[in-house]
Order: C-alpha cells, then sequence, then structure tokens
C-alpha cells in the first residue's frame, strides 16, 4: 500500500488527520479543467482519492488564485528536490529523465 492516514487526539480532544502518499509507478495526477467552473486536480493511488479545488462554485477569486501559486511553488520545490537527491544517488541518476507515474 503507498497511503496511509492516521487520526491523532490532542489533550484538548481535537483531532487531527494526518495522510501520506506515497508517489509510485501506479499513482494517477491528473488536473481536469472546465469552461465555466473552477480546476480540480486529483492525485490518485490505491485507497487515496485526493481532490483539490476551491471552495467556490465554479467563481474564482484572487485568494484562490494565491493558494494555486503556493501549491505550484511548493511542489516545483518538491520537485527540486527529488533531482537534487537523485543526482547525487548512483542508482537513481541514470533514471532521474523517465518521470514514474502519469501527470498531465
Amino acid at each position: 500500500m503507498t497511503a496511509t492516514s492516521e487520526v491523532r487526539f490532542g489533550a484538548d480532544g481535537a483531532a487531527k488527520v494526518q495522510s501520506y502518499v506515497r508517489l509510485t509507478g501506479s499513482t494517477y495526477i491528473h488536473c481536469c479543467t472546465y469552461e465555466d467552473a473552477a480546476p480540480i486536480l486529483t492525485i490518485q493511488d490505491g485507497p487515496a482519492d485526493i481532490t483539490i479545488t476551491n471552495p467556490g462554485r465554479g467563481e474564482v477569486t484572487e485568494e484562490d488564485v494565491r493558494f494555486g501559486r503556493l501549491l505550484a511553488e511548493a511542489a516545483a520545490r518538491y520537485a527540486a528536490e527529488l533531482e537534487k537527491h537523485a543526482a547525487t544517488n548512483p542508482a537513481t541518476a541514470a533514471g532521474a529523465d523517465d518521470p514514474a507515474g502519469r501527470a498531465a
């Protein structure tokens, strides 16, 4: 399994859900776009199905755009760090240009 979740309860009884998705060759990442609604980003792997979109019903605000940019910047940093680590690992450096999974 490449996805796990856990629920933790604080001393005050507040619940916190923490999920992990380990991207593999069976991970499906896709962005659906529409003429009259906000885009939807999906990440699916085994039992995990993550959907990211804005809270509005079609309308997109400047704050939605800001969060989208923050998401894109974090994903770009994540990819850059993966590339850096793969380049220092001789076993994976040869396959760094061959992305695992499907992305659109």
